[in-house]
């Protein structure tokens, strides 16, 4: 029972690295998204006429999409971090209940 009390432990520590990194990932992922948007705004500034605006406005269309689809992944990523944190945790009071009644 302690093996497999050690094993969740480490499962569930692993699902917590795995949440700090898709932390990590998402904030580099707001610090490129902002790194973009001043790019744009760069380009804004230096080209002018209704060439440059359509350009600009299709480029802030394409930045918009791929920015809501990166979060809409990384917001899926995320529940499936905590879901798997919660069955981890389940497990183990499961096995600490078992443990109290003496099915081990």
């Amino acid at each position: 029972m302690e093996k497999e009390k050690a094993l969740l432990e480490e499962k569930l520590e692993r699902a917590l690295q795995k949440r700090r990194n898709l932390e990590d990932i998402q904030i580099g992922l707001i610090e490129l998204n902002r790194e973009k948007a001043q790019i744009l705004m760069n380009f804004s500034d230096a080209w002018q006429g209704n060439q440059a605006y359509t350009t600009i406005g299709q480029l802030q269309d394409e930045m918009e999409a791929e920015w809501r689809e990166t979060r809409k992944n990384a917001n899926t990523l995320e529940k499936q971090l905590v879901e798997e944190q919660r069955q981890i945790r389940n497990q183990l009071e499961l096995l600490e209940e078992n443990k109290a009644n003496g099915a081990y």
